[in-house]
């Protein structure tokens, strides 16, 4: 099949508004951001996490204003694989940053609803968390299969009930803050901040996932930015009050670092018996969310992989009914419902999205800086057209990654020769040899099939009639 008639039959409907892009920043992010990360980043550096949270959303505001900037450029599925694909002319690159980040998205689904299934036995002590979770992934699996309309309407009504029950659950305390509590500031000195800011970077991991749904997002030159440095900003802006009013009540910081619901810790508090069950609420609106934002951005890279011929072709299909790559879909249920109920391999999997994550941000910061600075061709069709000042968040983006991508690898150990310690490095490696051997395989098949590469980089994932760059006219 040509290009052309694989964009026409497996394109992606535009139905996602501004406000459903949001909701997909925030709310699929919120899950263990908000309601793990804020006690347990706090470890080694006591109530001076304030400082981090600040220091790392800077950080993920200017990942932000990068992707926001090339999204409009690449208005497609796949983010980073789109991105990087189209603007070097070469499919391999963008495949070998996105590999890991899949089983990391599969991963992160099924340990986001065994969070929801835990947060619900606060209500039914009963309750099995793996089968809660089953359930949540196939409730929102049928979602996602109905279309983007249906995931915005509950994606948003979700996002919304968060916000109300996140403010209900912070506000209150701002009135039991006491200055006292918030010393020692620095508990862990410098390398206890820098210690902090891995984890704490882990709270915005999900700011790039409207990227992955680009395709699907009505006018996306204008609702991409606004939704992925919108979005960062309530972010920030909610990990900030929140972080203030839990150090602010709580006497002994430690209480809080040691606690695997530190939320509920702090409301006690100021809301007494009543904390842990707002808290719950807001845990389990939070995880559902995540898992909600995460299974629908999941499901695009296969699907971008597949339009761009290397990767098999049914993660391409889409639903004539509902316009949802409905194989993709299932794909990603199947796996994350088998990792709910065969756990062991969790940690290894989410141990390689973190790093993944943290590649791809490395490296699409570096695109876009390379773009501004060589490729007039492409920077001229951007939303917006930044001055001098853009340089910042790409130099914010490339080095504040690269030192957290080298903390959170620990290189160091590679350097010191203690290999046991490369745990990340040692699945992350293997997976990404099993990726490029597909990818070689798709390749030689396509080479042999005779197609056109060129045509295939010429057209942006899941889009018809939107060309990514003015040299396509030229073709």
């Amino acid at each position: 099949m040509s290009p052309i008639s694989t964009a026409r039959s497996h394109h992606l409907e535009r139905s996602m508004g501004l406000t459903g892009a949001i909701a997909t920043v925030v709310a699929g992010t919120l899950g263990a951001g908000l309601f793990v990360t804020l006690g347990t980043a706090s470890s080694t550096t006591g109530p001076s996490i304030i400082v981090v949270v600040v220091a790392t959303g800077i950080l993920a505001m200017a990942i932000a204003t990068n992707y926001s900037w090339i999204a409009s450029v690449f208005p497609g599925a796949g983010g980073a694989y789109t991105y990087i694909s189209r603007t070097f002319d070469n499919r391999l690159p963008g495949f070998v940053v996105t590999w890991s980040k899949w089983l990391g998205y599969m991963a992160a689904d099924a340990v986001l609803a065994l969070g929801f299934g835990s947060y619900l036995k606060v209500f039914y002590p009963a309750v099995d968390p793996a089968m809660a979770g089953f359930v949540l992934l196939s409730v929102l699996f049928l979602v996602n299969l109905v279309g983007t309309k249906s995931y915005s309407v509950v994606q948003n009504v979700i996002f919304l009930m968060l916000i109300v029950s996140v403010l209900v659950l912070v506000l209150p305390g701002i009135g039991h803050i006491r200055m006292a509590n918030y010393q020692p500031f620095f508990t862990g000195g410098v390398s206890g901040l820098a210690a902090a800011t891995v984890p704490m970077f882990y709270a915005y991991i999900g700011i790039a996932v409207a990227a992955q749904m680009g395709a699907e997002v009505k006018r996306p030159q204008r609702n991409l930015p606004l939704a992925m440095v919108g979005g960062t900003g309530i972010l920030i802006a909610l990990y900030l009050l929140t972080a203030v009013v839990l150090y602010g009540v709580v006497e002994d910081y430690r209480v809080l670092a040691e606690s695997e619901r530190p939320l509920a810790t702090a409301s006690q508090a100021f809301l007494g018996e009543y904390g842990t069950a707002i808290v719950a609420f807001g845990g389990l609106l939070a995880t559902a969310s995540s898992v909600h934002a995460v299974m629908a951005a999941a499901i695009k890279m296969p699907y971008a992989w597949a339009w761009d011929e290397v990767f098999p072709q049914c993660f391409s299909v889409v639903s004539r009914r509902f316009h949802t790559p409905h194989w993709s879909l299932l794909t990603l249920y199947i796996v994350s419902s088998a990792l709910i109920f065969w756990s062991a391999g969790l940690d290894q999997a989410l141990s390689i999205a973190t790093f993944s994550y943290l590649i791809a941000y490395l490296t699409v910061s570096l695109t876009v800086g390379y773009v501004y600075l060589r490729r007039a061709d492409i920077r001229a069709r951007a939303a917006f057209q930044p001055g001098g000042w853009f340089w910042l968040p790409i130099g914010v983006g490339v080095l504040g990654s690269s030192a957290i991508l080298f903390q959170a690898a620990n290189w160091g150990a590679l350097f010191s020769g203690n290999f046991a310690e490369l745990s990340t490095l040692a699945v992350y490696l293997p997976w990404l040899a099993i990726g490029l051997l597909v990818f070689t395989v798709y390749w030689a098949l396509g080479r042999r099939r005779g197609d056109d590469v060129t045509a295939i980089l010429a057209t942006i994932p899941g889009v018809v009639d939107e060309p990514p760059t003015d040299r396509r006219r030229a073709r």
